[in-house]
């Protein structure tokens, strides 16, 4: 039983540190390419009617 145990551990922080780099590297991808913060599309202030 001990060394399904140790098995077991060793898989289940496999499986976690498999994840947390796939999220790292979606998280990079998302840096690198969206460019987040970026203001795309976006009126100019100016080009809004504020004379009522």
């Amino acid at each position: 039983m001990r060394d399904t145990e140790q098995k077991a551990k060793a898989g289940m922080g496999r499986f976690v540190i498999l994840i947390l780099g796939i999220a790292l590297l979606l998280a990079g991808i998302y840096v690198v390419f969206e460019t987040p913060g970026e203001t795309q599309g976006q009126p100019s202030p100016h080009a809004i009617d504020q004379s009522g």
